[in-house]
């Protein structure tokens, strides 16, 4: 098995992790024996701890930004680098080394002195916090990666765990890529009371999920032995995953999230699914090369994952390996500012949008393109931004039985060399596999399509294929909206061109009417459910809406300016421009350059109808 460990065993370390790399997998260490008065919880009988139930909360469509071998001091200025170039972030992921040991739950006192305060001050910024972590509680702990930490003596938590008889396999340890390890048994319920009483701290502190890494892909056998009896890898692997939300959510509500693996074949595992889809809030395609190889690998796992039922998917924008997973002795992938712009693209275009990288990455870090990394960088990740809506009411009603999010296109033969999907029934995004920057874009057939990039140009029809679409704009990737499309969006500047900064705290409505009557479920910011009808009306169009929680802005899609527009049966007043349209408190205008008509629904109860031609 070729694996990060068994890179560092060959060309980094010394003769300590290259005995435990080569040891038997299967030793113990320290005595294992059954639960004593001392290994229950206080009462004498574990909490019962009821499953979640699957749901995705809205800040976690936001942009996420995440970095290996961090500290407070460098989380802070980070985050500060992403504020200081207008860049939206909306998580920090703590990965490792956060702890004192693997795994304790205990923050490192040099490199997290403050967590409790780190946590409340980017809460204060709009930014949550999520911190890496894995099932394993090891006797040797190290880390690989340059600037790490070393470890004396086995993980505190260790020998309990052993005197309890808390571990899988009767505490047969694993090594894996940080150390060498017992894992956890959660068929055992005083093991889970345990396990979860060492989570408090950091859940107390306000913590808003865990990046839970594969670590059980290292216990190397096929059946695992439990508290339960014998238990299939897979079982094991799925209650791990399961634990830790359900847990999570029990004490912090149901905005707390675990990010895990869905669909993955890295580091020579076979590849398989880790958690189940309902323990899935958001499912990331992680440890991907920094090239276009790198870049397919993450579409071909997304499109298993999307098929198998997982709703929130995403990737490591620009890839997170500098060297193939398959030949860590290979030599370093160069960095690619023209990849990481086109996985920036692709990433937006996803439920889950993260940077994160084993280099570090920031749009900054690449010296002869950093503005134009950065200007790439901020157009999509503002979009994203303004996409939660659309996202969010796309996973609830996913989750309530609606197909889901990301929807491949074709079957699994034909993914390769294409990999074309649409996201929800609004786009169609066409990823670029080169950097050519053109590619074959066929439109599927049954509908009309208008390109995102030529607002003002006519639809397309469906069937045929637009043969060497250029893309070479480095911001752009081909993307389609589909007649009919209704997309929700939350607009705060016009650095996307869906609004001005006079948009914020008011819902967009990006409207493209067709013959046929369309819908869309918004799950508003009340947890309540607007829904927003289209069809064209003879020359005109007609939108309604069930209710306005606040002021709401239509973009209307029409191919001539209207001669009259009415909001529930009263002729709206015609305004001259953007700034004036802004300014109004009620009103309409036409935007020739997007054939769009904007309408002004103010907020107000009751369902609400507009009317143009």
């Amino acid at each position: 098995m070729r694996t990060e460990l068994r890179f560092a065993c060959a060309a980094v370390i010394g003769s300590l992790l290259a005995a435990a790399c080569s040891g038997d997998s299967g030793t113990t260490s320290g005595t294992t024996g059954g639960p004593d008065d001392k290994c229950g919880p206080a009462g004498g009988k574990p909490e019962a701890i009821p499953d979640p139930a699957i749901h995705t909360p809205r800040w976690a469509f936001e942009p996420w930004i995440s970095k290996d071998i961090s500290t407070g001091a460098d989380t802070y200025e980070l985050v500060a680098g992403f504020a200081e170039r207008d860049i939206p972030v909306g998580a920090v992921v703590l990965d490792s080394p956060w702890e004192t040991h693997y795994n304790t739950f205990v923050p490192h006192p040099t490199r997290y002195p403050e967590l409790p305060k780190l946590v409340s001050d980017m809460h204060e910024k709009g930014v949550r916090v999520v911190l890496w972590i894995t099932p394993l509680v090891n006797s040797t702990s190290y880390d690989l990666e340059k600037g790490g930490d070393s470890y004396e003596g086995a993980s505190p938590n260790q020998d309990q765990g052993y005197t309890c008889g808390f571990f899988v396999n009767e505490g047969a340890e694993y090594s894996w890529w940080k150390g060498k390890g017992a894992a956890v048994d959660f068929f055992n319920a005083n093991a889970a009371a345990w396990w979860h009483s060492q989570q408090e701290g950091v859940l107390s502190a306000g913590i808003d999920g865990w990046k839970l890494d594969f670590g059980e892909s290292y216990i190397n056998v096929d059946t695992v032995k439990t508290a339960a009896g014998d238990v299939s890898h897979q079982e094991y692997s799925e209650a791990y995953y399961k634990d830790f939300l359900a847990f999570g959510v029990h004490r912090r509500g149901k905005d707390f999230l675990t990010m895990v693996r869905a669909w993955d074949g890295s580091y020579g595992f076979e590849g398989r699914f880790h958690a189940r889809p309902e323990h899935a809030p958001v499912s990331w395609m992680g440890d991907n090369r920094r090239d276009w190889v790198g870049l397919a690998d993450v579409l071909d796992s997304m499109f298993r994952s999307a098929a198998a039922g997982y709703v929130v998917l995403g990737s490591d924008i620009g890839g997170y390996l500098d060297r193939d997973d398959k030949d860590l002795l290979g030599d370093e992938i160069p960095l690619d500012p023209v990849n990481f712009m086109r996985w920036t693209a692709l990433s937006a275009l996803t439920p889950f949008m993260q940077l994160h990288g084993r280099a570090n990455l920031t749009p900054w870090t690449f010296p002869e393109m950093a503005d134009e990394v950065v200007s790439v960088y901020r157009y999509w990740a503002k979009l994203h931004h303004e996409l939660v809506p659309f996202f969010y009411s796309l996973a609830e009603e996913a989750y309530s039985g609606e197909p889901g999010i990301v929807r491949p296109i074709g079957a699994e033969k034909d993914w390769p060399l294409d990999y074309r999907y649409e996201l929800g029934s609004a786009f169609l995004v066409a990823p670029l596999l080169d950097g050519s920057g053109v590619r074959d874009v066929a439109l599927p057939a049954g509908t009309r399509w208008y390109d995102w990039w030529a607002p003002d140009a006519a639809a397309l029809e469906g069937g045929q294929t637009l043969a060497n679409y250029d893309s070479s704009d480095l911001v752009r990737l081909p993307l389609f909206v589909r007649a009919g499309a209704i997309v929700p969006v939350e607009v705060g500047d016009a650095t996307t061109g869906l609004g001005t900064a006079a948009s914020s705290g008011q819902l967009t409505a990006l409207i493209y009417p067709d013959t046929k009557a369309t819908t869309f479920r918004l799950h508003d910011t009340d947890d309540a459910v607007t829904t927003l009808e289209t069809a064209t009306k003879g020359a005109g169009f007609t939108v309604s809406l069930s209710r306005a929680l606040r002021d709401t802005l239509l973009r209307v899609r029409a191919e001539a300016a209207p001669t009259t527009v009415t909001v529930d049966g009263a002729a709206a007043p015609e305004l001259a421009d953007r700034a004036a349209f802004d300014a109004a408190k009620s009103g309409w205008f036409h935007e020739a350059t997007t054939r769009s008509v904007w309408v002004r629904v103010p907020a107000g109860d009751g369902a609400h109808t507009v009317e143009g031609g």
